[in-house]
């Protein structure tokens, strides 16, 4: 089964991003904003997959065709250096961001029956054994499929929200039992089935999915003054005594919060926004 993750970068097309950014492209290509993207991307989204402990995946990146120049190399060379050839950076016109995904997972990924597409937020991470997991429940929930039904997606309730607020991280526990975060669709590699396009919050209602509760967080949620989609987060902060299991979770962790606050240039980005 292939194990791909999704994830769009600064596209202009329809992804389900509601930001002022994601409708004003001087606003998505603003200097600063792409800077600050670049770090999270870096730091967060890409540390997680390169911390995977089962690296038989592979990571498609959607970007605006009309990104400049200079932060098209910049987001190539860094998905290059940290994933070597497991990273597909596409630059694409406007479109369905789900459309976009489905035709080229159709021409690059075609060797196994059967894909497990996962969404990561550019600025969002999985846990370092999330790959191993996810392979372990997409391959029974292959065999358990609702009759008549050709996929599934699987839904990870449990994961934390880093907040950015202050010049300190916080992290906060968090349980959704339909999130966005990790979601993945089981399905035929040929299907016209993602996870993009969808109403998340409605999943349990609309679509067949398995929910996945564990002792263990899934996922690290960032919030900070950029996102580009609304961010709530819990009053239940995770404790010191915590901290070993969030370690073992996420390795980028430690890095994370002991560089945090950035270098003034980025920081002042961040407020600012």
């Amino acid at each position: 089964m292939h194990m791909i993750y999704e994830m769009r970068y600064s596209y202009f097309g329809r992804s389900g991003w509601r930001s002022a950014a994601s409708t004003d492209k001087e606003k998505l290509f603003d200097e600063a904003r792409l800077d600050t993207r670049h770090y999270f991307l870096e730091k967060i989204a890409l540390r997680s997959l390169a911390d995977q402990t089962d690296p038989d995946f592979g990571l498609i990146v959607l970007s605006a065709e009309d990104l400049p120049d200079r932060h098209k190399s910049r987001l190539q060379q860094v998905c290059g250096d940290l994933l070597g050839d497991r990273a597909h950076v596409i630059f694409r016109a406007p479109d369905s961001a789900g459309t976009c995904f489905n035709r080229y997972r159709k021409e690059a990924f075609s060797s196994e029956p059967w894909t497990a597409q996962i969404v990561l937020d550019d600025d969002d991470a999985v846990s370092a054994d999330f790959t191993a997991r996810l392979r372990a429940e997409a391959q029974a929930a292959k065999q358990l499929r609702a009759p008549g039904e050709d996929y599934c997606f699987l839904s990870h309730a449990r994961g934390i929200s880093a907040v950015f607020r202050n010049g300190q991280v916080s992290l906060r526990h968090r349980i959704n039992a339909a999130t966005n975060l990790g979601l993945a669709c089981v399905a035929p590699t040929a299907s016209r089935r993602q996870p993009f396009g969808i109403a998340h919050k409605k999943i349990l209602e609309r679509r067949p999915v398995r929910v996945i509760y564990s002792r263990a967080p899934a996922y690290i949620r960032a919030v900070h003054d950029t996102n580009d989609s609304r961010a709530q987060y819990s009053d239940d902060i995770v404790q010191a005594d915590e901290m070993p299991k969030m370690h073992a979770a996420f390795p980028l962790l430690q890095d994370l919060i002991a560089k945090w606050p950035l270098a003034d240039d980025v920081t002042r980005v961040i407020k600012a926004a």
